[in-house]
Order: C-alpha cells, then sequence, then structure tokens
C-alpha cells in the first residue's frame, strides 16, 4: 500500500479571490491510501474553506456529497491524534501541520512505511530550502532532521 498527497478542487471560491471577474475555484490537499493495484481507497473530505463534504474516489477527483457543512462524515485532527503516540501530536501541533499530514504520518506507523516522512518546516534562504523533517524509524520511532536543498531555479 502507497499513500500520496494531492489537490482536490471545490467549487467555492477564497473570499480574497471573490473580487476577481474570473475567480479561479479553491483547491485543498488530501491524503489519500493507494492499493497494490493502483486503485484509491475512497474516503470522504472537507473542504477547509467552505466545509463541504467531498467522496473522495480517485486521485485529484472528488464529488461533493449533498452540500453538506460541518459534518461528521470525514476524520479530523483529534480524530487522528488520539491514535498517535503523544509526542507525535505534540509536534505536528506545535509545527501546525494539517490534517493531511497527520493521516500521512498514522499511515506510516499502520503500514511500517519506514523511511518515509513529512515536512514539520521550510523556508527559502537565497535559493537554499531550509527545515525540518519528521522521519519515521520503524517500530513507532520517529526522529526530527534537519534539511537543506539547493533550488533549481529556470533550469539551473
Amino acid at each position: 500500500m502507497k499513500g500520496m498527497k494531492h489537490l482536490i478542487e471545490c467549487r467555492c471560491i477564497l473570499p480574497t479571490l471573490k473580487k476577481r471577474s474570473d475567480p479561479p475555484l479553491h483547491k485543498f490537499v488530501v491524503f489519500s491510501k493507494i492499493d497494490k493495484s493502483d486503485k484509491v481507497e475512497e474516503k470522504h473530505a472537507s473542504c477547509n474553506n467552505c466545509g463541504v463534504l467531498h467522496r473522495v474516489h480517485d486521485l485529484c477527483r472528488s464529488e461533493i456529497v449533498k452540500n453538506v457543512e460541518g459534518t461528521n462524515a470525514s476524520m479530523t485532527v483529534d480524530d487522528i491524534t488520539m491514535m498517535l503516540p503523544e509526542s507525535v501530536g505534540k509536534i505536528l501541533s506545535q509545527y501546525n501541520r494539517d490534517l493531511p499530514d497527520y493521516e500521512h504520518v498514522l499511515f506510516m506507523i499502520e503500514e511500517e512505511q519506514k523511511g518515509d516522512f513529512i515536512v514539520l518546516s521550510k523556508e527559502n534562504d537565497e535559493g537554499i530550502m531550509l527545515g525540518k523533517a519528521l522521519r519515521y524509524k520503524g517500530r513507532g520511532k520517529f526522529s526530527i532532521e534537519p534539511f537543506s536543498v539547493t533550488e533549481i531555479v529556470n533550469g539551473k
């Protein structure tokens, strides 16, 4: 089994963009599980802008479910936090990570995805991306690792 973050498009528009003549639709990140036959496990996810519930059925593809807002049909950060080791939940909260990161960390533990990681923080310093990653070491153990990557700009 694999896991992947991807974008879902909602019909809502961010409030800051509503005044534009042709505003883009809002997109939000979800984490999905992909089985051995490359089929995405169906799930429900709420839009982080308007709260409408989506049935996610493929990578970057969803359908709105009855225009319901504020439903309890999708997982929340609190739901997932109770399934994580306390120290990991605290780190994710401290770095203000979003629901897809919590889901990804839970997936790492459940599927024993040793070596997998999420980015906790990142910043750009003159073409060098600096940050910290939370890496799964296996058997419920994690480490926080600093990283730096030189960004490629215009193919150089």
